[in-house]
């Protein structure tokens, strides 16, 4: 591939862990590598496309959301710089449930895996430890939408925002952060009533909970709401 990458966003990815950069450059060598430049509010794929391709962020962010039969708009996921998108599409040669936007100036690495998992390529360490990568990274998407469908189906607004305000604590580091969703696509991540959702959070800051200014919060009680719980993959 002649562009040059930013090896650093993706060895921030799992699919590269434990890879060095020439290690990183080798197997992405034998996956067809391309990539693509889309504007603020350009759509990616649409639901229902196929999705051949692993994509890598390499800048920029993508919003990922599914319409349901009453026209509802539900986000699924925030992507931003070293996220990867459409694993189970690409593993399992799925069609996409969602569909993918940019919501700023992005561009993605596509890698197509079909070679290594089917046609029996597989000649140098590096892919295998490749392909061991992203069998994990498969099983972390699958344990994510779990907990999404947990979240939708059994928690009231105000613990669906508990846990969502804490996981940007622990991604920050600090009880003063900035979440990168405005007040719409807060609710439509959360499944839950823009309405509903607003009034929750004030009586949260009456309560002395939080302060809030539009994306911009600040927890004011001396623990983390809800405790984070470790991927058990980060350690190896």
């Amino acid at each position: 591939m002649e562009q040059k990458l930013d090896l650093a966003v993706l060895r921030a990815n799992m699919l590269f862990r434990n890879l060095t950069d020439e290690e990183v450059l080798s197997v992405i060598d034998t996956m067809s590598p391309h990539t693509m430049k889309y504007e603020k509010r350009t759509v990616v794929a649409r639901d229902g496309d196929e999705f051949p391709e692993i994509g890598v962020i390499l800048s920029g962010s993508v919003h990922l959301f599914h319409i349901d039969s009453n026209g509802n708009s539900n986000l699924m996921d925030v992507l931003g710089a070293g996220d990867t998108l459409g694993e189970l599409s690409a593993v399992g040669r799925y069609r996409l449930h969602v569909t993918v936007t940019a919501t700023a100036q992005t561009e993605i690495l596509f890698l197509s895996v079909d070679r290594l998992l089917r046609k029996n390529v597989l000649t140098a360490p590096t892919q295998i430890r490749f392909l061991q990568n992203l069998t994990l990274a498969v099983a972390k998407k699958g344990q994510y939408l779990t907990r999404k469908l947990e979240d939708s189906i059994r928690r009231s607004t105000r613990e669906r925002l508990q846990d969502y305000l804490s996981a940007q604590y622990h991604k920050a580091g600090s009880r003063t952060f900035v979440i990168p969703l405005n007040r719409q696509d807060l609710a439509d991540f959360l499944f839950v009533d823009r309405s509903a959702m607003s009034n929750e959070l004030c009586k949260m800051r009456d309560e002395g909970l939080l302060k809030f200014d539009k994306s911009r919060f600040e927890l004011l009680v001396e623990m983390p709401i809800t405790d984070d719980e470790p991927d058990p993959n980060d350690k190896e």
